[in-house]
Order: structure tokens, then C-alpha cells, then sequence
């Protein structure tokens, strides 16, 4: 019998590798599958992420102008003569009218206009604490102003100095005001919780300057969601430096004009510049912590309110592409420079310069569209303004691409 124990032991651990192996090998099937499956499953998840990000709303901000007087027929513009549309061989006027911004009728327009269009907010122009009167009596007190939310784009220009010997006196006791005016309404913009504040030309006042300014900020007021208009590039082999954003919860550029269509006019190519502008911006911002929210402008002309400046004026159509329409460099700068530049970490928030900054012609806010296109207009200095250049009374076109735009957002 006991011959026969190793025979049977041989046997038996024979039959036991077998019974293992196979065990192994189901095992590492059932892990190759489960591989297999999670690769799939994360395959899945990215294209569901896709189409999501695809699909989701923006946040869509207009800068908005509360500096308006309403002008009766026969009396002098005043702010309005700046306005180059007035100067056209067909005039242009707005559809409300040559309003006052303090209007409640016109306050209710422009709500119900840039909620049909699909804009969230206004970033509203603050020149400082007696200048709001506006905003704070009459527009957050208006019976539709919970349709819209609102920030302000603080106005540093006019609060911090000149470039050259930048001022920060102004600049908490400003945010004091700020907050304690405005930060407890319902209706202000917050992003993550914190309420925002847009800063114009921090490139400018903040960019290697201003620190214990801003180090002040952060410590009286660290709720704040700060904004700086700190994107601007002029030649192609220029870079935003991630250092730069450091100071600031999110990048922006007001200024869209100055680094696509005035130096290389209304062409694909200033589309195509843009687009890298922003695209290394959010990077470089991205890389620090900091979020990117892009913007857009449907064109610009100034050369009624700065001629000293020479400032080229641009139309709204592409002028290298036969046929192109008005209104076709706003859709583009929509589908090509905003929406691939979303940035979930700020809301996927885009800002459109302007909603009624008529005396720079970046506005989107309707004409009243009963006029035929003018290629001819004279400015009281008698600057030329329109360049050779069509420029269409619009009607609610501006209006009606956004619209277009966001239709698959909803």
C-alpha cells in the first residue's frame, strides 16, 4: 500500500495544478474582461463628458453703460454725439431711442432684450461711489430686474491714476462701498458661492505693480471673486505668462478688437489669432489655478469719440471672404474663440464687449433697422468714419445670433 502513496500524490498534485491553472486562467479572463470593460466604460464616460460640455449653457455677460441722457428731436446730443452711427449719411438710432439710461421703460427693454438673447448678467461700467446711481436705485430696483444678474466692471481708469503713477488709495475703501452695497443682493453675479468683480486694464495697473493693493484685498476681503482684464496680445510670438494670473481667480480681455481685427482687419486670420491668443491664456492660467473666461465683440469703431487716436474703424463682416454678411465676425468669434474656450472652473462663463457701448460701436443692442446700409459718414470733426467700409442698420440681428448660437445649449 505504501508503494502506491507517491503514485497517488503525484497524481493528485497533477490534478490540483490543473484545477489551478484553470482557476488562473478564468481569473485573469474575468480581469482582461473587466479591463476591457473599463476601458470602455471610460471611453463612455469621456464621450458622455463630451457631449455634455457640448450641450451645457454658458454663462453669457454683456458690459453694460448707465452713462446715457435721453435727447429729444431738435436738441443737442450730448454723449450721444459720439455715437458714429448718428453720423451716417443714414442714420442709425437705436431702437429705443436717444434714451436715459435712468429710464424705467428702457431699463425694462434691455432686460427683456438680453434675456431673449440669452445673457445671464451685465457686467455694469462703476466709475466709483457717487456714480451708480444708476445701477443702485434704479436698475436693482426695477420690477424685472430678477430676470438678469449683475457684477460691476470697475472702472480703474478713472478710480487708480494713469498708467505711468498708478494711485491704489482708492482702492479698498472702493471695495468697502462695493460690498457693502452690493455683495448681499439676490440678483449679484457669484461664481462658486463668491461674488464677482470685473477690473478693468489690470494688465496695466497690476501687472508687476499694486501687490500690497491686492495683498489688502485678499485679506479684507476674501469672498471676493476677482476678474482681471489681463489678456492682450499684439504680435503673433507674444505669450501670457502664468505668473500673470496669479493674482486673480479669472483672466479676461475686454479689449477684443485690439488683438484681432484692428491690426489685421475683419479676416479669417484675425479670427485665427485670437483664438491662439485665448487658447495660451487659459492654458497658461489653467496651469496656476486660475480660470480663463473668453470674450467676444461684434465690431468697433471709435473714430467719432478718439479721432485723435486714427484708430482703424471695423465693420461686422469678414472683408476676405466674397460675400460674407453682416454679423458673420460675431458668430464666427462665437463658434471659434468663446465656445472652445469655456472654462468649467469659471461657469463656463463668455463676456460680449458690449451691449451698449454705442460710443465705441461694439454694441449688440438692437437698431431700430429701418434705414438702408451707409458707406459714407462724417464725424462733427469731420473725420471720415466709415473707411469705405458698409455698415447696416442691424435691427435685432445681434441679438438673434446669440440667440442662434446658444439654441443648442440649452
Amino acid at each position: 500500500m505504501n508503494r502506491f502513496i507517491p503514485q497517488y500524490s503525484h497524481v493528485s498534485l497533477f490534478i490540483t495544478l490543473l484545477v489551478v491553472l484553470s482557476l488562473f486562467q478564468g481569473c485573469q479572463q474575468s480581469q482582461d474582461s473587466k479591463t476591457v470593460a473599463a476601458k470602455e466604460d471610460k471611453g463612455e464616460i469621456a464621450e458622455k463628458e463630451k457631449k455634455a460640455e457640448e450641450g451645457v449653457k454658458p454663462l453669457v455677460g454683456a458690459y453694460y453703460y448707465t452713462w446715457y441722457s435721453h435727447v429729444a428731436d431738435g436738441e443737442p446730443l450730448g454723449r450721444w454725439n459720439r455715437n458714429m452711427r448718428l453720423h451716417l449719411e443714414h442714420r442709425q438710432v437705436p431702437e429705443l431711442g436717444l434714451y436715459s439710461s435712468a429710464d424705467p421703460d428702457v431699463i425694462g427693454g434691455h432686460i427683456r432684450q438680453s434675456e431673449q438673447a440669452g445673457i445671464d448678467f451685465w457686467a455694469v461700467s462703476w466709475w466709483g461711489p457717487h456714480s451708480d446711481g444708476t445701477l443702485r436705485d434704479r436698475i436693482l430696483k426695477h420690477p424685472q430686474h430678477k430676470k438678469l444678474r449683475y457684477a460691476l466692471l470697475y472702472e480703474s481708469t478713472g478710480r487708480l491714476g494713469t498708467f505711468a503713477n498708478p494711485r491704489y488709495e482708492n482702492w479698498i475703501p472702493d471695495l468697502e462701498y462695493i460690498s457693502k452695497t452690493y455683495f448681499d443682493h439676490p440678483s449679484y453675479l457669484r461664481v462658486n458661492g463668491r461674488p464677482v468683480v470685473f477690473v478693468y486694464l489690470t494688465r496695466e495697473y497690476f501687472r508687476n505693480k499694486g501687490h500690497e493693493a491686492l495683498e489688502e484685498m485678499r485679506e479684507r476681503f476674501p469672498e471676493l471673486y476677482l476678474v482681471g482684464d489681463d489678456v492682450f496680445f499684439g504680435e503673433p510670438d507674444e505669450q501670457y505668462d502664468p505668473e500673470w494670473a496669479k493674482n486673480f481667480d479669472a483672466i479676461t480681455a475686454y479689449d477684443v478688437y485690439g488683438q484681432s481685427v484692428k491690426e489685421l482687419g475683419g479676416t479669417r486670420k484675425a479670427i485665427e489669432f485670437l483664438t491662439r491668443n485665448f487658447t495660451q491664456a487659459r492654458e497658461a492660467a489653467n496651469q496656476v489655478g486660475t480660470a480663463f473666461i473668453p470674450a467676444v465683440a461684434p465690431g468697433y469703431n471709435d473714430l467719432a469719440t478718439r479721432p485723435q487716436e486714427e484708430h482703424p474703424g471695423r465693420a461686422r463682416y469678414f472683408t476676405d471672404i466674397p460675400g460674407s454678411k453682416e454679423g458673420d465676425l460675431f458668430r464666427a468669434m462665437i463658434q471659434d474663440v468663446a465656445l472652445p474656450n469655456l472654462d468649467p472652473s469659471a461657469e463656463n462663463m463668455f463676456l460680449i464687449t458690449s451691449f451698449n457701448e454705442w460710443l465705441e460701436d461694439s454694441q449688440i443692442e438692437p437698431t431700430r433697422g429701418d434705414q438702408p446700409p451707409s458707406q459714407v459718414g462724417v464725424s462733427p470733426a469731420g473725420v471720415d468714419l466709415t473707411q469705405g467700409q458698409t455698415y447696416h442698420d442691424y435691427g435685432t440681428l445681434y441679438l438673434d445670433i446669440l440667440k442662434e448660437e446658444l439654441a443648442d445649449k440649452e
